[in-house]
């Protein structure tokens, strides 16, 4: 979960989320810390860390539905693309195009990651495109995928 934007932070909260227990013995120096307040080297303080989140998706995904980033696989046979987050994420999405691609996860289902697949044994090409979005403690991202299997010729 995302620290917050203003008021108290205290080390408990910030080890909560770096995923350890709120009890953990967590140090503003320590480079885990100084990586999730972004400060390399130097002077930190708790005010560094004011709307930090430890969560990531990869690839990164937009910040709204408006700005979704393209991802997009192209091969004879079959495509694949695979979209992962540090924590169990609740994944949301709708296809449009060949019912041959499938989905890792049900829209709505949660896991840390989901895998997009298109495969094709035919001599016709495939097109499956997906809307997605992942949500994982108080951050969603969204994607539109591409997948595109050629067909054998």
């Amino acid at each position: 979960m995302t620290l917050q934007s203003s008021g108290a932070i205290s080390l408990s909260n910030v080890s909560v989320e770096l995923g350890r227990s709120a009890s953990a013995t967590t140090s503003l120096g320590e480079a885990t810390v100084r990586t999730l307040a972004g400060v390399a080297s130097g002077p930190i303080s708790l005010s560094n860390l004011y709307g930090k989140s430890n969560l990531s998706f990869t690839p990164a995904g937009g910040a709204s539905s408006g700005a979704a980033v393209a991802l997009s696989d192209q091969r004879t046979t079959g495509s694949t693309i695979t979209i992962s987050c540090l924590q169990p994420a609740t994944w949301t999405h709708s296809r449009t195009g060949s019912t041959a691609g499938t989905a890792t996860v049900g829209s709505g289902g949660s896991a840390s990651s989901i895998t997009f697949t298109l495969n094709n044994a035919t001599t016709i090409q495939r097109m499956s495109n997906w809307t997605v979005s992942g949500s994982a403690g108080g951050v969603v991202r969204y994607w539109t995928v591409q997948l595109v299997a050629e067909g054998f010729a």
